[in-house]
């Protein structure tokens, strides 16, 4: 009987194993490899499009100057850029920075909500002033767009068939202790999103920069995922998402451990209720190769926020059964020991960013998906910026 429970204890090990590894690399190397051989999509020329930036801020006087700067200075070429900034009941300025920025220019056109409404309550009202015909490319007002960066998003739609289009996110390492390790996880993304998009299209998009065609934007509910539903939209309409690798946004991310797990559990809640709202999406007999994208990449990669602890007490009680599981179970230790010194103290081991990113990033995973199915919603913003 012992015998026969230590069995089904190791076959656990190994499923749990393996759904872990999977979700965090074997997906991505599998989808990278096929998209290798997998035929090119066919390209379509360039086409003019007329395009509304819209950009909600709240309490963004520090950086909404330079964001203005870095959309004007694009060059569109024959494409109708105009940017739309919603100041969601900002107290500290964020209008008179914007319009000192823009410097008269008619293309821009800054509003304010009146109140603090919350990120979902400005986009719906800026979305209320785009005419149905246009292309709505959001973008975060602490980000800057490199040069080329429109021109290369809205390139994509001249393929009838692409609802979407996705930029590219660009961290600088400012030498913070998660800055070298976000920096990595995007450049893993990215590659996983290139192939992504050459299979099945593009998952989802990533708030910093992405477009959707107008007509495919239903109104932002409060408590989800702007990025995540309005992206998701566009599939659910039968459209493709297309990845942008030249539309390329700067945005520094919170350098402290604290920031960082408080802003990772608010979005993760937010993006999971968007996921869940979507859930239809993830049947392949409704959208085929990107159900499977859509499994791997949003539901399974956040499944491991729970596998691991599961992997933790498994291996502990298997340790004596071989040495694999003893192995399996120092790495563990070894992981979670570095993130909790690095996030604790100012002592800073090899990896450490590494480890702490991976550690604070699945707590935080849990503890969003814990807060979702209590009913917690989170509806309004203060976004935290670092001096």
């Amino acid at each position: 009987m012992a015998d026969e429970g230590r069995d089904r204890m190791i076959a656990l090990f190994w499923i749990t194993f393996a759904a872990i590894v999977y979700s965090l690399a074997g997906y991505g190397l599998i989808w990278i490899a096929l998209a290798a051989v997998w035929p090119r999509r066919a390209t379509h020329p360039e086409r003019p499009f007329a395009a509304t930036m819209l950009i909600a801020a709240r309490n963004e006087a520090a950086d909404i100057g330079a964001k203005v700067r870095s959309v004007l200075d694009q060059e569109t070429g024959a494409h109708d850029l105009q940017v739309l900034i919603v100041s969601d009941g900002s107290d500290d300025g964020t209008e008179d920075a914007a319009l000192v920025a823009a410097a008269g220019d008619p293309r821009v056109e800054v509003l304010s909500t009146g109140g603090h409404v919350g990120k979902a309550g400005a986009l719906n009202i800026g979305l209320g002033r785009i005419p149905p015909d246009r292309i709505v490319i959001f973008s975060d007002a602490n980000s800057t767009l490199v040069p080329g960066a429109v021109r290369a998003l809205l390139r994509p739609f001249a393929d009838p068939g692409v609802g979407g289009a996705i930029g590219q996110l660009d961290i600088p390492d400012r030498g913070g202790l998660l800055d070298r390790a976000e920096r990595l996880f995007w450049r893993y993304d990215n590659a996983l999103k290139i192939a992504e998009d050459r299979i099945g299209g593009t998952v989802s998009a990533q708030g910093t920069l992405y477009a959707v065609r107008r007509a495919l934007v239903r109104p932002v509910p409060a408590d989800m995922a702007d990025d995540l539903v309005t992206s998701l939209g566009a599939v659910d309409s039968g459209y493709r998402l297309a990845f942008a690798p030249g539309a390329v946004a700067r945005e520094a991310v919170s350098s402290g451990a604290k920031q960082e797990m408080g802003r990772r559990i608010r979005s993760t809640e937010r993006g999971w209720r968007g996921l869940m709202q979507f859930a239809r999406l993830m049947n392949p007999a409704r959208t085929g190769l990107y159900a499977w994208q859509l499994v791997s990449h949003k539901f399974a990669r956040r499944m491991v926020a729970f596998l691991l602890p599961v992997l933790l007490i498994l291996s502990t009680l298997l340790a004596n059964s071989g040495p694999i599981y003893a192995a399996i179970l120092i790495a563990q230790l070894c992981v979670y020991g570095v993130a909790l010194l690095s996030a604790t103290t100012s002592v800073r081991l090899p990896g450490a960013s590494v480890a702490t990113l991976f550690t604070l990033g699945h707590l935080a995973i849990a503890i969003a998906i814990l807060r979702w199915s209590v009913g917690v919603r989170s509806t309004k913003w203060s976004p935290v910026r670092e001096g």
